[in-house]
């Protein structure tokens, strides 16, 4: 089977910046790129923590993973339901079953593979299975390693995803994503337009700390609640290069829900993405949901149902599906109390 060895670089994204303790003045700080000529960090792998704090990839992760995980897994064979189910469909050693499938969802959407470690019988088939995370596993040369010590293909269950995941796929989406968080986030502390303050004598005695002073002091003075209004000293003038184009926030983060829901293939106005007027079509919000459950959900639960059904799992003849009739149901079926009509 193809492997795809996922590449991880901690939860942390870079600093944009690293502060030398023993220079002074304009050494005080060092861009990466300074410190890194030539390295184009854009091109490393993107961490998932990274693509998490960009809202529509949230949104995506947390409505695949709230409503596939909660599905009861069954085992069928040419009759319907197995009398007795085995036990790991419904419990684990380790998380719940739930937890098990959210963060299963989580490692398919992401790194486009996840794996569980198996418990076997005597007859050969799964007592258990508990997802491994990621940072604990690695495929090297086609062989599986767990915490570095490979392990034969028996003890573990590997499910691929339908591609090869956001951070290898999206990366480059999902990197505009967070640079448009970062330039709307920065536009709203300083909301008035951007401003040059540009010195019009013949004063020639201001070293780089004056300049940076009174920079500071301006600045700060734009923050405060009538930073509308200013003083500009007698040999400066105040030039308005205008403001950011609104619409360039809008229409981007609006793009980003976009193509996000295209790698997903979940529907853009679930990922709550504006619609232009030009291509504006009446959808209920019933619409939408059957949209969902036709394309968006069984892109995931398939690959997922269809590799628990293989021979290493369950015997010949028999095969692994998720129970969703609560999810096609329009009102979930009661949990309480059964009462007669």
């Amino acid at each position: 089977m193809g492997i795809l060895t996922a590449w991880r670089i901690g939860s942390q994204p870079r600093p944009d910046f690293l502060a030398s303790p023993l220079a002074e003045g304009s050494l005080a700080q060092l861009t990466v790129s300074d410190l890194f000529p030539g390295v184009d960090f854009d091109s490393l792998p993107l961490s998932r923590a990274e693509a998490m704090r960009v809202p529509a990839v949230a949104k995506a992760r947390n409505l695949l993973t709230s409503t596939i995980a909660p599905l009861p897994l069954r085992v069928l064979d040419k009759d319907g339901l197995v009398a007795e189910q085995p036990r790991w469909t419904s419990r684990t050693d380790s998380i719940s079953p739930l937890h098990r499938m959210i963060w299963t969802v989580d490692d398919m959407l992401f790194l486009g593979a996840a794996i569980w470690r198996v418990t076997r019988g005597s007859d050969g088939y799964p007592l258990t299975m508990d997802r491994v995370p990621p940072e604990q596993w690695t495929i090297t040369n086609g062989c599986i390693l767990i915490d570095g010590e490979e392990v034969d293909e028996s003890e573990v269950v590997y499910i691929p995803g339908p591609h090869e995941g956001l951070l290898s796929l999206a990366s480059r989406t999902i990197r505009g994503g967070r640079d448009l968080e970062l330039a709307w986030t920065a536009r709203v502390s300083q909301p008035i337009p951007a401003m040059e303050l540009r010195q019009t004598n013949d004063q020639t005695d201001l070293t780089r700390e004056d300049v940076q002073g009174i920079l500071d002091t301006w600045a700060k003075a734009r923050k405060s609640p009538n930073g509308a209004v200013g003083f500009v000293p007698y040999g400066y003038e105040l030039i308005d290069h205008g403001s950011t184009d609104a619409a360039l926030f809008e229409e981007g983060r609006n793009a980003v829900r976009t193509d996000i829901g295209a790698f997903t293939n979940i529907s853009a106005a679930l990922l709550d993405a504006a619609v232009s007027e030009s291509s504006l079509t009446y959808q209920t919000q019933e619409g939408q949901r059957s949209e969902y459950l036709t394309f968006g959900a069984p892109m995931w639960m398939d690959p997922i149902a269809h590799r628990l059904s293989m021979d290493d799992v369950v015997s010949s003849g028999r095969r692994v599906r998720f129970d969703s009739a609560d999810l096609i149901a329009a009102t979930a079926s009661p949990t309480g109390i059964p009462t007669e009509d």
